[in-house]
């Protein structure tokens, strides 16, 4: 386990819905002594900023370089030794520098949560003297990213295993791409096969939501679907009055969610839409099932019967502590 007793670490990471894994970071350096000062890797997560960051930060990069300048003015004087940033879809290549220069001392460290295809920093990834990324396939396409999945939250280790549960299975995410379609084809199942499920859709914001009732027509109802995020002890709360976990991947998305290891953490059966998972070493068919998309179908005894103990080295990989380590070392 390293030591950052007496080191200073300057963080960015997203403070939207995900804010919670960025916080387990830095409360994992705090506890090994380190002093971090944490900040959005957005100059706001309004819907507008990141839209504009999105499609201008390249043309325009003035706009999230007076955001990285007001940082460096508060922390003039202070010798970072690393700089971590997670996911940093706002960075470009002037940013970084800027923080460079700044801080010449500092490590820079970049970690990906997602896919080069959704950040759209493949070009400053040569910047960090680390990087490294949850998606397998993208850490294969470049020759200096190195291939890290994510880790689950300390709290998700400590759900009960009891008798008594109140749903077979929980699925809680983002309403995004065709999930919709795929989720009611669960409900259409769990009806038929009398599954009790508890269902969070999310959706950023009510205008999201309006453009894909309208290019999606007919769409969800609004009364089936919530406009905040479910908040991280809500969900541990789903995760212990659930025997399974449910997670259904975006469109052509090969990389596992935070979702299989917070499952694995708690120790409930984890059901998936992403085969990827037979090739992780914590995949075990008694705690996982992967499903057809397109013909799902989940046998009442993979329910009902336990979970199987996963290895401590295993679990210790993907625990916050490991993933810290690993980013680190």
């Amino acid at each position: 386990m390293i030591d950052f007793k007496g080191r200073n670490i300057l963080m960015f990471s997203p403070y939207g819905a995900t804010k919670h894994y960025g916080e387990a970071i830095k409360n994992e350096l705090v506890k090994r002594g380190a002093k971090v000062k944490g900040y959005d890797e957005r100059p706001s997560q309004n819907a507008l900023t990141k839209i504009t960051i999105r499609l201008l930060k390249k043309k325009i990069p003035q706009i999230f370089v007076k955001y990285i300048d007001s940082i460096i003015k508060k922390n003039q004087g202070v010798c970072f030794d690393y700089i971590l940033i997670c996911r940093g879809e706002a960075f470009t290549e002037i940013a970084i520098n800027r923080l460079k220069k700044a801080f010449p001392s500092a490590k820079c460290i970049l970690y990906l949560w997602d896919v080069l295809e959704t950040t759209n920093v493949r070009d400053v990834i040569h910047c960090f003297d680390k990087a490294m990324s949850f998606d397998p396939y993208n850490a294969a396409s470049e020759s200096s990213l190195k291939f890290r999945p994510t880790f689950f939250v300390p709290l998700y280790g400590s759900v009960p295993v009891h008798v008594g549960y109140k749903y077979d299975i929980m699925f809680i995410g983002t309403l995004h791409s065709n999930r919709y379609k795929i989720i009611n084809l669960f409900r259409t199942l769990f009806e038929k096969q009398g599954i009790s499920s508890f269902v969070y859709l999310y959706v950023p914001s009510i205008l999201v939501y309006i453009k894909d009732l309208i290019c999606k027509f007919p769409y969800i109802s609004i009364k089936k679907v919530y406009f905040t995020p479910i908040s991280l002890l809500d969900s541990v709360v789903k995760m212990e009055e659930s025997k399974c976990v449910l997670d259904i991947n975006y469109t052509n998305q090969k990389s596992l969610s935070m979702r299989a290891y917070e499952a694995m953490a708690a120790r409930r059966k984890y059901i998936t839409t992403n085969p990827e998972i037979m090739q992780y070493d914590f995949y075990n068919e008694n705690n996982i099932l992967v499903v057809d998309i397109k013909n799902p179908v989940i046998p009442r005894a993979f329910i009902d019967s336990p979970f199987v103990d996963v290895d401590a080295r295993i679990m210790h990989k993907y625990s916050v502590e490991g993933f810290v380590d690993d980013l680190f070392g």
